[in-house]
């Protein structure tokens, strides 16, 4: 990773997401959860009532993976499905008292994640990539839930 090229930034990022993936695995599995799936519990606390297609749209990731993530966070009894009045085909999502419980753990290891991967940084480093990183993550996401429509 020396050249600085495009390439490199790729890989760069890849193995920050790496290093914060390993450290919330090893954390949260003691709870059942993963890197993936313990962002639901966030999304659904901002989005108290969101469809599994709500989801799939923002978290970049499969119907079968978002079926399987929701199931599994169903029986650890952290989140509730509630058929939707108004379409009995869909189902929504909210969190269990359990599940809101589980949130300042959970943005504690959020932030401790962060530590490892940009620690490394100074301060005003931080200031200037995170801000940057999840401003790219947003826009990503708010594009690719206008094309899913």
């Amino acid at each position: 990773m020396g050249s600085n090229s495009k390439g490199d930034q790729v890989l760069g990022i890849g193995i920050l997401s790496r290093i914060i993936s390993n450290y919330l695995n090893k954390q949260l599995k003691p709870l059942g959860l993963n890197n993936s799936n313990y962002f639901f519990i966030f999304f659904i606390s901002d989005h108290p009532g969101a469809s599994q297609d709500d989801l799939t749209k923002s978290m970049f990731l499969d119907h079968s993976t978002i079926a399987r993530s929701v199931a599994k966070l169903v029986s650890l009894g952290l989140l509730e499905k509630r058929v939707d009045a108004g379409d009995k085909r869909t189902s929504r999502l909210f969190l269990t008292p359990q599940g809101e419980e589980l949130q300042p753990l959970l943005h504690k290891l959020t932030v401790e994640a962060e530590e490892q991967a940009f620690g490394v940084l100074s301060e005003a480093e931080q200031q200037t990539v995170l801000p940057l990183l999840y401003k790219a993550a947003k826009l990503n996401e708010k594009g690719r839930i206008q094309n899913a429509k």
